[in-house]
């Protein structure tokens, strides 16, 4: 990453608009947030040298301007927001609004040095769209399905049903593109193939793993366990020993690997005897799962990093 950036701009991401903090200039512009506007804007940067662009992730929102940088070959990186409001209060700015926090994340980005958002191939692009579709499919199923739960007329039920089937669908057609897409890149056939190889992790945790988290196999386990948000925070001060707790991440990338944990208590033998021996030590189930949520990233951290498909344990599980 380049050390020094001559042009930073901070941009506060909205369904609807961009509030954008041109650092250099200290001038605020707001674009609305849609795909002429933003096409106008960056070529309007594109002519500048050593040009950072700065948001935070807003699930979505974000996406149509992160792949115009790319497009036109300007740095971008996308950061937690958690970690942008911290860094606002460090600071002394405790007001907020629009324009402030594009001015906050322009600072941020100059003093911070975050990551860099690399560019996607086109088969990791169209598979990330495919997931996160899948995601709001599922989604307005169980939506409607609690509708139905809570409706007593009958014909109205039937067409929640009707709903429910159609998105079911959707799931299901959604399901084979992506397998197709999955099989189409030998990059990510290779890391598929060996992420599946470890019991509990079924294709639709390796479809998330994929789009969601491409650091997977890059980072050591400490990193990877806190950029998803499964890692214990230490909150000590003086003698004080305070309570451990996993905070912010990637909730797409939890959410998937808690239902995999769940199965894998079951079926992988490794973490079985895992979570069965936090569970003798009277440990609250949402300790144990979140715990062996971490444990599988950690394996399948490894399991990437090195090139090596899971294996079944020969030895007793070590106590780490």
């Amino acid at each position: 990453m380049v050390t020094s950036y001559n042009n930073v701009f901070g941009v506060d991401v909205a369904s609807e608009k961009l509030d954008i903090h041109d650092a250099a200039k200290q001038k605020h512009q707001e674009i609305a947030n849609e795909t002429r506007a933003i096409d106008l804007w960056v070529k309007s940067i594109a002519r500048r040298k050593q040009v950072l662009v700065v948001m935070e992730a807003t699930g979505g929102y974000e996406q149509s301007l992160v792949d115009a940088l790319h497009a036109a070959k300007i740095d971008v990186a996308v950061c937690n927001p958690l970690q942008v409001r911290s860094f606002a209060k460090g600071i002394g700015i405790i007001e907020k609004n629009d324009p402030i926090d594009a001015a906050v994340i322009a600072r941020f980005g100059e003093v911070a040095e975050p990551k860099l958002k690399e560019k996607p191939t086109e088969s990791e692009r169209k598979l990330r769209a495919l997931v996160h579709r899948r995601d709001q499919a599922i989604g307005q199923s169980k939506r409607e399905h609690n509708r139905k739960l809570q409706c007593r007329d009958e014909a109205i039920k039937e067409s929640i049903q009707e709903a429910i089937t159609f998105y079911k669908e959707q799931v299901r057609k959604l399901d084979k593109q992506i397998e197709k897409t999955i099989a189409a890149c030998p990059v990510l056939k290779a890391k598929s193939d060996l992420l599946s190889s470890c019991p509990g992790v079924g294709a639709a945790t390796v479809a998330m793993l994929l789009s969601e988290l491409p650091e997977l196999g890059e980072l050591s386990r400490g990193k990877i366990a806190k950029l998803v948000g499964v890692a214990p925070i230490v909150r000590d001060s003086g003698k004080t020993e305070g309570k451990r707790s996993t905070h912010a991440g990637r909730s797409m990338v939890r959410k998937v690997l808690y239902m995999a944990a769940l199965v894998a208590t079951k079926y992988n033998p490794r973490l079985k005897q895992f979570y069965q021996r936090m569970i003798a030590q009277k440990k609250p189930f949402k300790v144990a799962i979140v715990a062996v949520m971490r444990k599988l990233l950690v394996t399948l951290n490894v399991t990437l990093r090195e090139q090596n498909p899971w294996r079944e344990p020969t030895l007793a599980l070590d106590k780490n």
